[in-house]
């Protein structure tokens, strides 16, 4: 496995990538890796207020939602460090309590910075549940049953059913239901007043249902899928977060005259295959000092230095790759997007960690 730490220094991410290499060899496919990415929130500016309380949210189930959300900025973390720091749960409602704030009252961003700066807050997250609440619908579905077979008998004498000579038509009851979930959580900045977050994040799922079959699911289920996929979108708008990228290998020899070089091609590839991306890139170097202008070596060593968070260098080679093919290749294409991108991700990443 590679070391996760590239040109960045002692920055874990960017680290940019890395993190974890899989495989993944289909059979009679080309090999590809699977490689985790950091990326910069949805919403920058949230990310960078990292010391934050939550308020009870209004609306129906606004308080035990308000607490769910709590749950989630305190499951955040980048490198096995929490990223958000919580103000203790117990010490909000205390002052809530002592300070006879209305449950409507807390919304209010002028509220919000008084709180924040009685409790040492950067940030408060308040909100507004404006849906939780489900619906049944009633339909009917067509079925068939044979009401006569025919009968019929073997060579030995023996009767046995035959095919269906009469049907019988009718319907079945059955039953959707849908749970809405909405919620539009706001962040306000204390030292400021100022709102730096601000979403209408809503959600639907549904199940069907017939008497004859399967049961619809509970209203508590489905309203508890809505809720998750909800607070999955919250996760992404106020903080980094990983997604998995796979990249495809390229293992043509085109350009590649020595025999030498093909094979310690070939043996990096069944590396890579297994897993072991360090002495697959270790070969690959090797054959590239034999044969440097193979666009496939280089391109490969790309992903090796993209893998490792070296998108400096990974994009330099991939521009060698280009140009050594001299015509356009979807795996180059999409490579040189993907490390442009993330080049220029790279800053927002570095303020949100805090590294320099």
């Amino acid at each position: 496995m590679f070391n996760s730490r590239g040109r960045y220094g002692n920055y874990p991410v960017l680290v940019s990538a890395i993190l974890l290499v899989t495989l993944l060899m289909l059979c009679g496919c080309a090999t590809k890796i699977r490689v985790n990415m950091l990326q910069p929130a949805q919403y920058h500016e949230a990310s960078l207020t990292k010391a934050v309380a939550v308020l009870p949210f209004t609306g129906p189930g606004g308080p035990e939602f308000a607490a769910e959300i709590e749950g989630v900025l305190a499951g955040i973390g980048i490198d096995d460090k929490p990223y958000f720091t919580l103000v203790d749960r117990a010490s909000v409602d205390k002052i809530v309590s002592e300070m006879k704030f209305s449950h409507s009252g807390l919304v209010d961003p002028k509220t919000a910075v008084k709180l924040g700066k009685m409790i040492g807050a950067q940030g408060i997250y308040t909100g507004v549940v404006t849906q939780n609440n489900h619906d049944d619908s009633f339909y009917y579905e067509k079925r068939s049953t044979c009401v006569h077979y025919e009968k019929r008998r073997d060579e030995k004498g023996r009767i046995y059913q035959g095919a269906c000579l009469q049907w019988r038509n009718y319907n079945v009851r059955c039953m959707k239901r849908v749970a809405n979930f909405a919620v539009s959580p706001k962040l306000v900045d204390v030292a400021t007043g100022r709102i730096v977050y601000s979403r209408n994040l809503s959600a639907v799922t549904a199940s069907n249902g017939c008497e004859d079959t399967r049961p619809v699911q509970s209203e508590s289920v489905l309203l508890e899928q809505a809720k998750a996929s909800v607070k999955n979108q919250f996760r992404r708008d106020i903080a980094p977060f990983y997604v998995t990228r796979e990249i495809r290998l390229i293992d043509s020899t085109d350009g590649i005259e020595s025999n030498e070089a093909k094979d310690l091609l070939k043996r990096g590839l069944e590396y890579a295959d297994k897993g072991r991306m360090d002495s697959a890139c270790e070969l690959w170097g090797q054959a590239r000092n034999l044969t440097p202008g193979s666009y496939a070596l280089l391109y490969n060593l790309g992903v090796c230095a993209e893998s490792r968070g070296d998108l400096d260098t990974a994009l330099t080679l991939y521009r060698q790759s280009d140009r050594a093919l001299g015509k356009p290749d979807d795996d180059i294409t999409l490579a040189l997007s993907r490390v442009g991108e993330a080049i220029k991700n790279r800053g927002k990443l570095q303020e949100a960690l805090g590294v320099k």
